[in-house]
């Protein structure tokens, strides 16, 4: 067990640097070509590690000497936990090739070992760079550095479960999770199109923030983070549920309300007016629904069981698309921009409701054409 805890603590440094290193490495190129007359070496390392959490969804509270940017930081790149996977599962093998293959109670304490000191070293790294211009609490960045870590490092262990999928829950986890995937799918498709079709808007959004080459090159690993919250949230302005891009604002196939958009070329794909038209594309959503009620009618042969399978998706579907919209979205610096993304709450009540539709036209319309043929 001191053995474990002692290399579980070597690879949080470890995988600490890793992740560290780099960032602090282009925090400082940019800052030194960006000409400024003012601040120290000290700032794009504190950058740095703000960016650190960033990554890892911690919100942050930002007091600016400028008020107009000051405020609550929590729409926050998705993709970035990309980087902290990676290199979680370094340090999680370097501790399996130290220590030896693991039997299922040692893979759990490898975990444990390694997500502990992560957290815990990782906001020691992090607590000298927070004051009164960003703030987070304790008792919120470590368990989530802790929460992602220990994700991370349970999904590289390969302690999920191997026997097969015997429940309907299990089951309806397994069937949301693949259209979830395949709605993602088509809407990152749907955005790289109105991409290309509002590239001058982009490309004008850039020219506005004048990033210089190194500041570009930030620039764009930040909007490939973002990518998946655009992705999210392209889903919700097909769907129906709608966008928010600040107080007051509401973007959707039957509505475009908004004043003004943030300089994020990635918003360039925004649509500059409604399009009614577009609410078509759900009926995507209600194919996937009937597909899963053809699943479950050709699964299941007992009624209750049938049952369960259809209420299990239903939960699942909300909870799962909830973490995602919520995750998707969040408050972006002012408080003008209290709501950046999808409207998250609207987003699981909407795709779960357009599945139900989907389902029941799936079962009940050829009941009814048979009825009226009689």
């Amino acid at each position: 067990m001191t053995r474990i805890l002692r290399v579980g603590i070597q690879q949080g440094i470890r995988t600490l640097t890793l992740i560290l290193l780099p960032i602090a490495f282009i925090s400082l190129v940019a800052w030194a070509t960006a000409g400024s007359s003012s601040g120290n070496t000290a700032d794009p390392l504190r950058a740095a590690l703000w960016f650190f959490l960033a990554l890892h969804q911690v919100p942050l509270q930002l007091s600016l000497s400028d008020a107009t940017i000051s405020g609550s930081l929590t729409f926050l790149p998705v993709g970035g936990l990309l980087i902290p996977f990676f290199a979680t599962r370094s340090g999680y093998l370097r501790m399996v090739e130290t220590l030896g293959e693991p039997n299922h109670r040692e893979r759990r304490l490898y975990i444990l070992a390694l997500s502990t000191s992560y957290a815990l070293i990782g906001y020691l790294f992090v607590m000298a760079s927070l004051g009164e211009t960003v703030r987070v609490a304790f008792y919120i960045a470590i368990p989530i550095l802790f929460i992602v870590s220990a994700i991370s490092a349970f999904l590289v262990s390969g302690a999920l479960p191997k026997h097969a999928v015997q429940f309907p829950w299990q089951r309806a986890l397994r069937i949301i999770w693949m259209a979830l995937i395949a709605l993602l799918g088509f809407s990152s498709i749907a955005l790289s199109a109105s991409l290309i079709y509002h590239f001058e808007i982009v490309l004008n959004l850039t020219r506005v923030i004048e990033p210089g080459i190194f500041g570009g090159l930030v620039l764009l690993i930040g909007q490939l983070m973002y990518l998946p919250n655009i992705s999210v949230a392209t889903l919700s302005y097909f769907s129906g549920a709608g966008i928010s891009i600040g107080e007051g604002s509401l973007l959707s196939p039957f509505s475009h309300r908004i004043d003004e958009i943030p300089a994020i070329p990635l918003l360039g794909a925004l649509p500059v007016t409604n399009h009614l038209y577009l609410i078509s594309l759900s009926l995507i959503t209600l194919g996937i629904g009937a597909a899963i009620a053809n699943y479950g009618a050709k699964t299941y042969s007992d009624v209750s069981e049938r049952k369960r399978f259809y209420i299990s998706s239903s939960l699942i579907s909300v909870a799962l698309f909830l973490a995602v919209a919520r995750a998707s979205s969040g408050q972006l610096l002012s408080a003008n921009l209290p709501s950046v993304g999808p409207i998250w709450w609207a987003l699981p009540i909407v795709i779960t409701a357009q599945f139900a539709l989907g389902g029941a036209l799936f079962i009940f319309a050829p009941k009814v054409l048979a009825k009226l043929k009689r």
